[in-house]
């Protein structure tokens, strides 16, 4: 089977020591004449994915990830197929519930995104692809990049074009975007190579609470909460069980319940789900960063937001997004994709109890057409949309399992 499924991927909140970077802004315009320049990205599941020349190779994927700190290469073939030389191992720790993660560090590559360029550039190769990033988001993935890329430029991402606009940092024009194009200034911390917001996150009962939140382009969720990062933080009474999702080191497992409301700025995003993790983040206390959890793109993808690390700013604007209202998966169950294209769907995890438990679906099926529409007509993000569209509809799913197929009616949930 294809691996473990999940409701969630966190690829950051990553912590690498010693820090890796041998340039602060190791990128620069290929074309130094140019004050700004555009290119398009994927949005998949949540998670924003740029094509990357290593060495004058590829393109090859990657997730662009304000969370980590360092270019991290996750398919591990890489290495061999582009030549490249580790000088030393290295440990990387992450969320998750498994051991610390072996890596070999790669001193100098050269590195291309659209019209930017790092001709030397450090990164770490992971030896072993322990969370099947390709199978998740169903297409081939290579690795994460971060902290090299915001740091050098100042960087637009428009979530509904899908499209980057990167500026050069002494050359943008900040108040033109704030005072001429309504954008929103919102101070961010830069602690270890990661941006922090401030902000007030207030509950059901409606207590406020003051919180130190990362900036995580590299996590599909709205928002994590840390309960053991402050008392205050309680999972609220309607919550639900849930896996939710995979870290660096493994599998995460926790609850989602609903905010009342969480501060960006002065714009308040309304009932939002939020993770709560159930397990003791203490590693983060022995690096000395106090945080109480993380806004992901559930979140982010509601603006036109502008990342402007020269002046340790973020601007927003709202998009159409904006009001939609933030839905969880109701069917109860998470899928995988295979096959050479990634393209073959199949059920890797079920919640006991719900919708799809109660259809009578089961681990390891295969998802061969949804309302009679093929499934490998469908990417992986579209049927996630599918499953969590509307409360109470009704969904033909036909199954293949064990050399035969049969038909299932899964009536959708909402569960928080």
């Amino acid at each position: 089977m294809l691996g473990r499924g999940c409701y969630i991927i966190f690829l950051s909140l990553l912590l690498l020591a010693p820090l890796l970077s041998a340039a602060q802004r190791p990128f620069k315009f290929i074309s130094e004449q140019r004050r700004k320049v555009k290119m398009p990205f994927r949005f998949e599941r949540n998670l924003i994915v740029v094509p990357v020349y290593i060495n004058d190779k590829g393109p090859f994927n990657f997730i662009l990830d304000t969370g980590v700190s360092i270019l991290i290469i996750t398919e591990p073939s890489l290495k061999d197929s582009l030549g490249l030389e580790g000088d030393r191992n290295i440990k990387i720790r992450g969320l998750g519930e498994g051991e610390d993660l072996d890596a070999r560090i790669i001193p100098r590559m050269k590195v291309q995104i659209g019209k930017t360029l790092a001709p030397y550039m450090a990164g770490a190769v992971i030896d072993e692809d322990h969370f099947h990033l390709s199978s998740y988001i169903g297409i081939p993935i290579y690795g994460i990049i971060g902290h090299d890329f915001f740091n050098s430029f100042t960087v637009k991402i428009n979530y509904v074009t899908s499209r980057l606009t990167i500026y050069q940092s002494a050359r943008f024009d900040r108040e033109k975007f704030i005072h001429g194009k309504n954008y929103e200034p919102v101070p961010i911390l830069l602690e270890n190579q990661r941006p922090y917001l401030l902000t007030s996150i207030r509950l059901n009962d409606g207590t406020s609470i003051s919180s130190k939140l990362i900036i995580d382009s590299g996590a599909g969720h709205p928002v994590l909460l840390d309960p053991n990062s402050n008392p205050a933080l309680i999972v609220p009474d309607t919550s639900v069980s849930a896996m939710l999702g995979v870290g660096l080191n493994g599998p995460i497992h926790g609850h989602l319940g609903r905010l009342n409301s969480l501060s960006l700025g002065d714009f308040e995003i309304i009932n939002p789900i939020a993770s709560f993790p159930d397990y003791d983040t203490v590693l983060y206390e022995a690096y000395g960063i106090h945080r109480n959890g993380n806004i992901g793109n559930e979140v982010l993808k509601r603006f036109n937001v502008i990342f402007d690390y020269r002046h340790s700013s973020m601007y927003l604007k709202p998009n159409n997004r904006f009001g939609d209202p933030f839905e969880h998966d109701m069917s109860g169950m998470s899928l995988v994709s295979g096959g050479e294209v990634y393209r073959r769907y199949f059920i890797a995890n079920i919640v006991p109890g719900s919708p799809a438990d109660e259809a009578g679906l089961e681990v390891d099926d295969e998802i061969l057409s949804i309302n009679l529409r093929p499934a490998r007509e469908m990417s992986i993000s579209e049927i996630d949309n599918l499953l969590r569209s509307q409360d109470k509809r009704n969904l033909l799913l036909e199954v293949g399992r064990e050399g035969e197929t049969g038909m299932f009616v899964l009536v959708l949930r909402r569960r928080i």
